[in-house]
């Protein structure tokens, strides 16, 4: 972590980070103090999470417009204050807004899983003390890893429940918008508890996606020293399309060929949601193979230290795999060659490097900034703001990538809907 703090930064390829040094993001601090510290010398944005009887959890604004001026629409800590007395506040992609500490740590943590992952993006949650419930259960489209910087919270994390019990619910979203998921209905639907722990200051926590989990602060002292922050990287491979699901979905749509997981109005239509419905009533191994990520080594964050030859292996053996999923689960995929699908696993793979390469641009984006300001002294965040002051904070930068993200993904569905000119084998 050390050499990610310095004024030396790390750029692609430079350097190889071991996977071991993850580790030392044990030691990351972030306190009620670094908060506010961030709040008030940036433009930051935040949520409120806040759940109604018989719904899911949603999020809600925090803060309020109460002028004309630019400093008027700031968020400030008075109004996290404010906020986190009716429920958490979630500051979402903070490693690609707060540049001193939390950038830094979320580029180390995509170095150090090594191209695994399309993307990491670190949320930071932050809540009383006495909260009895600081989240409701709901599940995540990412692994995650937890990190308690400050006070303490109390976790349980459950299994998955049996998604045939309801399968027009999305597993990666239960408990969310919509979707009723309080405890009772997790325990009915086969969700039993793996885990009952109180993470304190320093202490990890590793989550797979669709793995159920709710919070709270009952025992958490009264003072702002003592609200519970936690940073949550999110390993974002479902987020940005990188899963067999998808893979075997775009394929067949590349193919013409009709998914019998999906009922026909939707099957061409790369928006719908192919989580729910006829697959979570397959076979558990068949359904746990399309839910899989896709494996670590199609991502290169470090060239030149693999041949094309690694590389061709490493995609062959992803299209053999999802040809062998395919036809187990519709044998009219048949007709779809090992060539066809090694074509479909390249695509991919073209999207996920943008996706990788842009969040460790993203973050040395916000380092670089952060830098700029501390050699400076200037805070941006106030005072009378130019049109360089406005272009440099976060709010404006971080948006710039995320359309870089989305656009790999555009290209990636783009190239799903078109027809090929030769026959798929």
């Amino acid at each position: 972590m050390r050499e990610y703090l310095t004024t030396s930064q790390p750029k692609r390829g430079a350097r190889k980070i071991d996977p071991l040094h993850l580790k030392t993001l044990c030691d990351l601090k972030f306190t009620t103090k670094d908060l506010e510290h961030a709040v008030s010398t940036d433009f930051l944005d935040a949520g409120q999470g806040t759940s109604k009887m018989n719904q899911g959890w949603k999020m809600r604004p925090v803060g309020e417009i109460r002028g004309s001026s630019f400093d008027d629409a700031r968020l400030t800590f008075s109004d996290v204050r404010a906020s986190i007395q009716k429920g958490t506040v979630i500051f979402n992609s903070a490693g690609a807004h707060i540049g001193n500490t939390v950038a830094p740590a979320t580029l180390a943590a995509v170095d150090a899983l090594d191209g695994c992952v399309g993307g990491v993006c670190c949320n930071i949650y932050v809540t009383r003390g006495g909260a009895p419930t600081s989240a409701p259960p709901h599940t995540d489209k990412q692994d995650v890893v937890v990190i308690q910087t400050q006070g303490k919270k109390h976790w349980r994390v459950f299994s998955p429940p049996d998604p045939s019990l309801k399968p027009d619910a999305d597993p990666f979203a239960r408990g969310k918008g919509t979707d009723d998921f309080p405890l009772h209905v997790l325990k009915t639907q086969g969700g039993e508890l793996l885990l009952d722990v109180v993470l304190e200051e320093g202490d990890v926590l590793y989550i797979p996606a669709r793995f159920p989990h709710t919070t709270d602060t009952v025992d958490s002292g009264p003072t702002e020293e003592d609200w519970s922050i936690h940073m949550t990287f999110g390993l974002d491979n479902h987020v940005w399309d990188l899963d067999f699901i998808t893979l075997r979905r775009f394929g067949l749509m590349r193919a013409q060929i009709e998914d019998a997981l999906l009922p026909s109005e939707t099957a061409s239509d790369v928006t719908a949601n192919h989580c729910s419905g006829k697959i979570n009533e397959l076979a558990p191994d068949l359904r746990e193979w399309l839910y899989s990520p896709l494996p670590g080594g199609l991502l290169e964050v470090y060239r030149g230290e693999r041949s094309e030859a690694d590389i061709d292996r490493e995609v062959t053996a992803v299209a053999e795999s999802v040809m062998e999923l395919s036809n187990s689960i519709d044998p009219a995929c048949g007709e779809l060659g090992v060539d066809f699908w090694k074509e479909a696993v390249r695509q991919f793979q073209v999207s996920g490097q943008k996706v990788l390469d842009g969040h460790r641009d993203m973050y040395l984006a916000a380092m670089e900034e952060s830098e700029r300001r501390a050699k400076t002294g200037e805070i941006i965040g106030s005072g009378t703001m130019t049109q360089d002051k406005i272009d440099r904070l976060s709010l404006f930068r971080v948006p710039k990538f995320f359309e870089t993200f989305n656009a790999a993904k555009t290209e990636l569905r783009n190239w799903a809907a078109a027809t090929p000119s030769a026959s798929p084998t």
